[in-house]
């Protein structure tokens, strides 16, 4: 009986010993089913931030443009300005023949070049981007 007892005891420790085990697969299934719902929802998350991210780099993008538009149109100005300046001088140079100084062309450019060169030294160290230096 002693053996019948003992075996019976092994048998009834056994089982517990699967139960614990069985407890411990379902509490890791468990785990398992948090941790795929957790991924899904993170995936989902890294979905709208790829959508963001191409949106701004759509506006990048278009900002890029827009500078390229805008240093295009900044040369264009400064050719015009260029050719303003450049016919201002002549005009300087005809009024000061017609008042009947015959100054030399180059002596009127030079005048003009002073103008400029006194005008950027004035604006050195300030910054240009602020309206009230315009």
């Amino acid at each position: 009986m002693k053996n019948f007892d003992e075996v019976l005891q092994k048998l009834v420790d056994e089982q517990d010993f699967l139960k614990s085990i069985q407890g411990r697969i379902v509490d890791n299934y468990d785990i398992m089913i948090k941790n795929q719902q957790q991924n899904a929802d993170n995936h989902e998350m890294v979905i709208q931030n790829q959508s963001t991210i191409i949106r701004n780099q759509e506006i990048i993008v278009n900002n890029q443009m827009n500078i390229v538009r805008n240093q295009k149109q900044i040369a264009q100005n400064q050719v015009t300005l260029d050719v303003i300046q450049q016919t201002q001088t002549y005009l300087l140079n005809l009024v000061k023949k017609l008042s009947g100084s015959d100054e030399p062309f180059e002596n009127t450019q030079k005048f003009v070049a002073d103008i400029r060169k006194a005008s950027e030294e004035n604006r050195k160290g300030q910054n240009l981007n602020e309206s009230s230096t315009l």
